[in-house]
């Protein structure tokens, strides 16, 4: 998967929740069983592959007489004395949500929990394994005081680990198959060598990448531009992002209230992006637009020129708006938990409505992954 750099400052550390639990096998698991009747049962899919470098879950739980549904994020984390430390993110969702996510391609783990005592669980798993998880040294301490210092600390290791669980389980019941895998990334020679068996002399080349927030879309690009450069090719590149529309018109758009739905097609001017892209064509050069994320506002930064290759990226570069004749299009195939893990702490830094994570979280899964998927649907039916 294209790679983005993030700086990770300790001021910006501060501000994302983590977890630090170890894990232990009972050696006599039966010694547990009086905990049983005293938990609750919990189902949770995931929507993330183990080789990922983030993993997102979503869960159900019947607990206190009420069905529970949450999402959470957690990133690789790494092995510490205290246990393994890891970025954890949750936030609740409706059960409408939940059921959208749920299909026959997410791997499903279902288990019994007990709380003996706060900060320590008891999972009891539905093959028959069971589990203990622990977040408070002291009660851990006094667990083990209770029942004896008989478990196998298994923290780090991944059987484990409950995605990596879940994703057993769904190899054993289809055939070996995986769920989820990633899809090879594209490569920037390759699109390079399909820009030079497109050229046509006296037209510029278009080229559309698309792909959800956090893919690696700009990571190719770059890629892409340095590649043609070394070739002695010129390209520009248009952003859809930099034709966002700004708070203000969102505002007027939406009768004076505030506007929420900031991955929404209406957000981004293609229209104004297919009268530029039309200007480039036919060559001359267009005003270069960006958008000021501290005021949510857009504004005009200096002109682009024609040039033989022009790069469109963004989450609307396919949009049917911006679509020319002959134009090569790719799409980024980078997997969903890790587009929402990327674009969560890159907007955490860069984004001043976005600074929460937990909201952050919640929008990503109840605005701009559906967003996305009505943008594919769509594109998937006009072809």
């Amino acid at each position: 998967m294209s790679v983005e750099s993030i700086t990770i400052t300790n001021e910006f550390e501060q501000k994302i929740p983590h977890e630090v639990e170890h894990k232990y096998i009972p050696i006599f698991p039966e010694d547990l069983e009086v905990y049983r009747s005293s938990g609750w049962p919990i189902e949770q899919f995931y929507l993330s592959h183990p080789s990922e470098s983030f993993s997102l879950r979503m869960r159900e739980e019947f607990k206190d007489g009420t069905l529970h549904y949450e999402a959470t994020l957690k990133d690789t984390g790494h092995i510490t004395p205290d246990g393994i430390s890891r970025m954890e993110i949750t936030t609740p969702v409706s059960p409408e949500l939940y059921q959208l996510y749920r299909s026959p391609d997410t791997p499903v783990l279902r288990k019994i929990r007990a709380e003996p005592l706060p900060g320590v669980t008891v999972d009891f798993y539905e093959d028959g394994m069971v589990q203990v998880e622990s977040e408070s040294p002291a009660n851990w301490r006094e667990f083990v005081r209770l029942h004896g210092d008989r478990f196998v600390e298994v923290t780090g290791d991944r059987s484990s680990d409950n995605e990596w669980k879940a994703h057993l389980s769904f190899r054993r019941s289809n055939n070996g198959n995986e769920a989820l895998k990633p899809s090879v990334d594209l490569a920037s020679k390759d699109i390079v060598n399909d820009i030079l068996a497109a050229n046509k002399p006296g037209e510029p080349t278009i080229l559309h990448i698309a792909g959800r927030s956090g893919s690696g879309k700009s990571t190719i690009v770059r890629e892409v531009q340095a590649d043609l450069n070394n070739l002695g090719v010129e390209s520009v590149v248009l952003s859809t992002d930099d034709y966002h529309r700004g708070n203000t018109w969102l505002v007027n758009y939406n009768d004076g209230e505030a506007w929420t739905k900031w991955d929404d097609a209406v957000v981004y001017d293609t229209a104004a992006l297919a009268v530029d892209l039309a200007e480039l064509r036919a060559g001359r050069p267009i005003w270069q637009r960006t958008i000021d994320f501290s005021v949510c506002e857009p504004k005009i930064t200096g002109t682009i020129q024609p040039a033989p290759v022009v790069i469109i990226e963004g989450i609307y570069a396919g949009s049917a708006d911006i679509a020319s004749p002959n134009h090569l299009s790719y799409e980024m195939t980078t997997p969903l938990a890790t587009c929402v893990g990327r674009r969560l702490l890159r907007d955490m830094r860069e984004r001043p409505q976005f600074a929460d994570p937990v909201a952050s979280l919640e929008y990503m899964l109840r605005e701009a992954e559906p967003a996305y998927r009505q943008q594919e649907a769509a594109r998937g039916a006009s072809k």
